[in-house]
């Protein structure tokens, strides 16, 4: 079947580019160096495999509560925003689960473009907003909802450095043969690959909450800048107080939380350590209170009234 227009005319293109790189070779062999190198500069760079950057610990909470990490990767296969007020492109692996030792975790892989980090590494709000969309992306790919909250880890990568190259790159494919010596530099050049790199680069797609189109891991994901803006949250109204014993010492903290919008205790996300307590509801409220008195977060006891909206979080202290 004869090719299409387009196609025919792409190939026109091409051939005219090696037809000038011939005569460039002849004529001009110090310009013709000097462009190959650049050329090929630029195409390792694009090859190179993803780095690990940063790694992030947050919460599953529905379908079912799991520990989930975030591996932030650099990777230059990942195109820049085109200005600051451009889409961010990410790159991003499927969700995994992961058995390490005794420890079960779920895990994704995301890339953005190392300028992009380094700019996060220079900002540490704008890297906040990197690490929030990572999330928004990975609830709205994997149908799941995370806690608002989240860690950073001490170290770069959780799990190994080829699972995660694996889960960014996809599956390799066998090594190509070397070209043979005595041919042209040209006819080399055409026969170039990357030592375990798949001969095709990963889809580009425009990230859409309204999409149903099936995704692949591997894909660049362009999320709206206006995605990067934290959603406005409530602080909701409370009331804490402190029982004491006949000596006078403290024995239980009452924190009574008033949540309108909310009508089920599955909404909220309730973080609860010795010192401190922290309420989310989803682009809604967010309470976080330091605690007078030490308090034992395995005895804690928390309960929903519907029909007045409170929540109740009975805490005994130590």
């Amino acid at each position: 079947m004869a090719a299409s227009l387009p196609q025919q005319s792409m190939l026109d293109q091409v051939n005219q580019l090696w037809s000038m790189l011939d005569d460039m070779s002849q004529t001009n062999p110090e310009s013709y160096q000097k462009f190959i190198k650049r050329h090929l500069q630029e195409g390792l760079e694009q090859c190179a495999p993803p780095e690990p950057h940063t790694c992030v610990e947050t919460r599953i909470l529905d379908p079912e509560e799991d520990v989930l990490y975030i591996n932030l990767c650099g990777w230059s296969r990942v195109p820049a925003p085109e200005s600051d007020s451009a889409p961010v492109p990410l790159s991003a692996g499927k969700l995994e689960k992961l058995n390490e030792g005794n420890e079960v975790y779920k895990l994704v892989d995301v890339a953005y473009n190392p300028r992009v980090l380094k700019r996060g590494e220079e900002d540490g709000i704008e890297m906040d907003q990197l690490i929030r969309l990572a999330m928004k992306y990975i609830e709205q790919q994997y149908e799941v909802r995370l806690t608002r909250s989240y860690e950073l880890a001490s170290y770069k990568l959780k799990g190994s450095a080829t699972r995660m190259k694996r889960s960014l790159s996809g599956p390799a494919k066998p090594n190509p043969q070397t070209p043979e010596s005595g041919g042209s530099l040209l006819q080399q050049i055409r026969c170039l690959r990357v030592e375990g790199e798949a001969e095709s680069s990963p889809s580009i797609e425009l990230f859409t909450e309204k999409g149903s189109k099936p995704r692949k891991a591997g894909f660049i994901e362009v999320l709206s800048s206006t995605e990067l803006e934290p959603a406005p949250v409530q602080t909701p109204s409370y009331h804490l107080s402190v029982s004491k014993d006949e000596n006078g010492r403290a024995t239980t903290i009452q924190l009574n939380v008033h949540l309108p919008e909310v009508s089920s205790v599955s909404e909220c996300d309730l973080a609860i350590s010795q010192d401190d307590v922290l309420i989310e509801v989803q682009d809604r409220y967010r309470l976080h209170l330091n605690l007078p008195e030490s308090v034992d977060e395995e005895s804690v006891n928390a309960k929903f009234n519907r029909r007045s909206r409170v929540l109740f979080v009975t805490m005994p202290v130590l």
